[in-house]
């Protein structure tokens, strides 16, 4: 099997945002769980600007996860949130038809090298509570549950999970 890639997304590409909107409605599962219905036409776009409170574009990056030359993912990263040592994974998705196929600990190795690049102590993440197969995701990659929040356009309460990055000496 191949080695999945990762390629940034531009948000004011056309052509980006049209990959990434099809990554998303090839998910409909994901939508109807975490937000109790189908993905938009503009959900890419959504996806491509939204940012948490105090941060920037600088600090946001949306990944199309490419493998065979195919967009079969997303993962969306923020920069030092919601601390400076955090690196934030807002949304790590895959069509439906390359879900369960051990893509997710792959592409996690690369977010978690992203975020040692940018010298953050932990990977954080906020799963939607009605999402239980991407709890189970995350807890057995790892993360721990720290709490339990509302979470404004969602079904459920989200489940902020964190998991620390490896260590490494600064030469």
């Amino acid at each position: 099997m191949s080695t999945p890639t990762l390629r940034l997304l531009n948000r004011h590409l056309p052509s980006d945002i049209d990959r990434l909107q099809a990554v998303l409605e090839g998910a409909p599962g994901y939508s109807l769980a975490v937000e109790g219905k189908l993905p938009t036409s503009g959900a890419a776009a959504e996806v491509l600007d939204a940012l948490p409170p105090g941060k920037g574009y600088p600090d946001k990056f949306v990944y199309e996860v490419v493998l065979d030359a195919e967009a079969v993912g997303c993962v969306e990263m923020i920069r030092s949130y919601p601390e400076t040592d955090i690196a934030f994974i807002g949304l790590l998705l895959f069509r439906e038809q390359s879900q369960g196929r051990g893509l997710g600990p792959q592409v996690l190795c690369l977010a978690e090298a992203i975020g040692t690049g940018w010298q953050c102590r932990a990977l954080r993440i906020a799963v939607i509570d009605t999402n239980p197969r991407a709890f189970n995701f995350w807890k057995r990659e790892g993360f721990v549950e720290l709490l339990r929040k509302p979470a404004m356009d969602f079904a459920g309460q989200a489940i902020v999970m964190e998991r620390a990055l490896p260590v490494h000496a600064i030469v």
